[in-house]
C-alpha cells in the first residue's frame, strides 16, 4: 500500500527516540521575525548565536543546529509557554513577531526520521549514504501547518546526490509504520533516518546556547 503523507502531523525532522527516548537539547534565543515557528522546523544560529529558521529550500553546504521540539519564555523552559501560546485554541507553533525561546534537538550525532516529498523520482536504497537538502513542497502554501503545529519541511528528492556537502546525510529507510498496518517503503512520502551532515555545532562559529 502507499505510504501515509504524515508531514501536516510529524513534518519536519523529528528526533529518533523522540518521545520515548532521552535526547540533547539546549534552549536558544529566537532572532523575532513575521516568520512563524513550527515543530521540527529546520533552524540555524545567527551571528549573535540566535535562532533563526533556515531558508526553504536548503540545500547544499547550509549549516543546521537542529529542529525545534519546543518552545518556552525563558532560557531554562521553567516559566511555560510563550504568551501566544497561551490559548487553549492555539496550535503548538509559535506565531510571528514573538519574543522567545526555542527547544533545538542540537546534538550534532543525533539522527532524525523526515518525510520525502513527492516530487520528481523517488529515492531508493542506492541513496543511502547520500547527501540533499531539506524543502517545502509548492503544493503547501505556508512552512507548517496552524492546525497541528506540524512543520512541512520534508527532504527533496531532486536535491540528493553523491556530493558530500548536502545538509543532511541519508541514513536508512526508516521503520515507520503506515496507518494501514504495511510497513514504511519506497516511494512517495517514504520515511527516512538521515542526521545532518553540515552541523553548525561541528563547523565552529558564534555558538551561544543555554543547556
Amino acid at each position: 500500500m502507499a505510504n501515509d503523507d504524515q508531514v501536516s502531523a510529524l513534518g519536519g525532522l523529528r528526533p529518533v527516540a523522540q518521545p520515548y527516548g532521552t535526547i540533547k537539547r539546549s534552549y536558544y534565543k529566537l532572532t523575532t521575525s513575521a516568520l512563524a515557528v513550527y515543530i521540527g522546523d529546520p533552524m540555524d544560529l545567527d551571528t549573535n548565536g540566535q535562532a533563526v529558521a533556515a531558508t526553504q529550500g536548503t540545500g547544499l553546504t547550509t549549516l543546521l543546529v537542529g529542529p525545534v521540539i519546543g518552545f518556552a519564555r525563558d532560557s531554562r523552559g521553567k516559566m511555560g509557554l510563550p504568551d501566544a501560546m497561551s490559548l487553549i485554541t492555539q496550535a503548538a507553533y509559535l506565531p510571528g513577531n514573538t519574543d522567545a525561546y526555542v527547544c533545538i534537538a542540537d546534538d550534532p550525532n543525533q539522527e532524525f526520521i523526515i518525510q520525502e516529498a513527492d516530487s520528481g523520482t523517488s529515492l531508493t536504497t542506492a541513496s543511502i549514504g547520500m547527501s540533499g537538502g531539506i524543502g517545502y513542497t509548492t503544493a503547501r502554501s505556508t512552512s507548517g501547518s496552524n492546525v497541528t503545529g506540524s512543520s512541512f519541511a520534508e527532504i527533496i528528492p531532486h536535491m540528493v546526490s553523491a556530493q558530500t556537502c548536502g545538509t543532511l546525510q541519508i541514513v536508512a529507510l526508516a521503520d515507520n509504520m503506515n496507518s494501514d498496518g504495511t510497513y514504511n517503503s519506497l516511494g512517495d512520502y517514504a520515511k527516512w533516518r538521515v542526521r545532518i551532515r553540515q552541523h553548525r555545532l561541528m563547523a565552529g562559529g558564534n555558538i551561544t546556547s543555554i543547556q
